[in-house]
């Protein structure tokens, strides 16, 4: 089973598929007893219908084909980030925010898919990809064990301003010894922190 989740932003859209050419998905708020939205069907057909961008990569290994972080700034005034095969699939995990609140009041926005679990060392892929604000010096991943991984930033010009792009794919070997992914981290040019989203598993 694949998962996908993502915190601090206003829409969350999760396993968006095609299937016999139409477009389901789900879509709902955010934070407990929020308003998904006035338009929800007009938000689903601008997914549908809008191109993708490709703002990073997410490196294949492992069996394992690679993948992308692709960008939609829709005309719905929302701006969408995916973990997508390609462009023109519509096989994508990821979520929307605002375009005037892109990184839901944070300096990170990021989204954690996986498929297998629940268990930590029964998940056989996982992958990260999101945003970073301009002033973000790097993004780092905490273990349940303490360590670090390091994410690559990509510079990323969009209609809503300059970010950092990122995709890491996590190792097999870490979910076998139990390790997972606590919180992604957003840190200064000194290695202070910025932000920090937690991650929902791993701890």
């Amino acid at each position: 089973m694949s998962r996908s989740g993502k915190l601090r932003r206003s829409i969350v859209v999760v396993a968006i598929a095609l299937v016999g050419g139409v477009v389901v998905g789900t879509v709902v708020a955010a934070q407990s007893g929020g308003d998904a939205g006035p338009d929800v069907a007009s938000l689903q057909a601008a997914i549908a219908a809008e191109p993708m961008t490709k703002v990073a990569d997410v490196a294949g290994s492992e069996s394992f084909s690679a993948r992308g972080v692709y960008v939609q700034e829709l005309e719905t005034g929302h701006l969408c980030v995916w973990d997508a095969p390609s462009a023109a699939s519509r096989e994508r995990q990821g979520g929307c925010n605002a375009t005037d609140d892109p990184l839901g009041g944070s300096a990170v926005s990021a989204n954690l898919a996986y498929d297998g679990g629940p268990a930590i060392e029964g998940v056989r892929d996982a992958r990260l990809t999101g945003l970073a604000a301009s002033n973000v010096a790097s993004v780092v991943v905490l273990m349940s064990d303490g360590s670090e991984r390091r994410v690559h930033l990509k510079k990323a010009k969009l209609e809503a301003g300059d970010f950092f792009a990122f995709g890491y794919r996590f190792k097999k070997a870490d979910f076998r010894k139990g390790v997972g992914p606590i919180a992604v981290i957003a840190q200064d040019a000194d290695g202070g922190e910025i932000a920090r989203q937690p991650t929902g598993i791993g701890g």
